[in-house]
C-alpha cells in the first residue's frame, strides 16, 4: 500500500440552512467526469465512488438525491464543481478494515445517463460513457449495448474509426481510463458494412461460430457490469 494516498482523491459537500454551516469531506476511489465546458464551470459527474462514515454516507446520499453541487480534488489536479445530476442513483455497502472496530461505509453514486447504457437501455442513444479505453472493453460494450455484430478481432478497427471520425473522448477518471464513445446504432452499422465491402475487416473463417472476448482481468468485472 506504498503511496496508496496518491491514488485517492477527495469529494467535499458544504451544506447552509439558516445560520448553520456542515461541511462533509471523504476520501474517493473512482470517479468518473466530463470536463466543464466553460472555466469555473461544473462538470458533469457520471460516477462517484467514496468512504466515509455511516453520518458522512447518509448526508451524501441525501445530496446526490437533491441534485447537490460537489467539490472534488484529484491527485495533482485543481479543484472544481461537479454533479450527478436529477434521477442518479446511489447504492451503500461496507468494507472491512482489519484493525477497525468498526466497519467503513462505502457510497457509489451514478448518473442517469451513465444508467443507460447497460445492453439494451436506450438504443437511440447516442453517447456511451466507458470505464475504460482498451480497445477490446470499449468494442465489447458498445456492441452489447446495441447489440452490433461483432468479432473481438474488429477491437483495433473499431477504435481507429472511433477517432478518425473524432468519435472518441477521454473523461476525467480517478482510478480508472474512462471515455465518451460518441454515435448510436445505425451510425456504427455504418462503419461495419463499409469496411466489409472493403475488406478492411473480415469475418473470421476459423472457430465454430462462437465469440470469445479475451479481456484484461482487471476489466472482466467491469465488462459485465451493466453500468459500465
Amino acid at each position: 500500500m506504498e503511496n496508496a494516498h496518491e491514488r485517492f482523491g477527495n469529494l467535499e459537500f458544504t451544506k447552509r440552512v439558516k445560520d448553520t454551516t456542515t461541511r462533509i469531506r471523504v476520501y474517493m476511489d473512482r470517479l468518473i467526469a466530463e470536463p466543464a465546458k466553460e472555466d469555473r464551470g461544473t462538470s458533469a459527474a457520471h460516477l462517484l465512488s467514496v468512504l466515509g462514515s455511516d453520518a458522512e454516507i447518509a448526508a451524501l446520499w441525501a445530496a446526490v438525491t437533491e441534485r447537490a453541487y460537489f467539490q472534488v480534488q484529484l491527485p495533482g489536479r485543481a479543484a472544481f464543481a461537479a454533479s450527478l445530476g436529477p434521477e442518479a442513483q446511489c447504492f451503500r455497502g461496507s468494507v472491512i478494515i482489519q484493525g477497525r472496530n468498526r466497519p467503513v461505509r462505502h457510497l457509489v453514486a451514478l448518473s442517469a445517463e451513465l444508467l443507460k447504457t447497460r445492453p439494451g437501455a436506450d438504443r437511440e442513444g447516442k453517447r456511451t460513457i466507458l470505464y475504460d479505453n482498451d480497445p477490446a472493453f470499449v468494442l465489447y460494450r458498445v456492441s452489447r449495448r446495441f447489440g452490433l455484430p461483432v468479432v473481438p478481432e474488429w477491437a483495433s478497427w473499431f477504435m481507429r474509426e472511433l477517432e478518425r471520425r473524432k468519435a472518441l473522448q477521454p473523461l476525467l477518471g480517478l482510478g480508472c481510463s474512462p471515455v465518451l464513445v460518441k454515435g448510436n446504432k445505425g451510425r456504427f452499422l455504418g462503419w461495419i458494412g463499409k469496411a466489409l465491402k472493403e475488406r478492411t475487416i473480415s469475418i473470421p473463417e476459423d472457430g465454430n461460430g462462437t465469440v470469445s472476448w479475451k479481456l484484461p482481468q482487471s476489466l472482466r468485472q467491469a465488462a459485465t457490469s451493466p453500468t459500465t
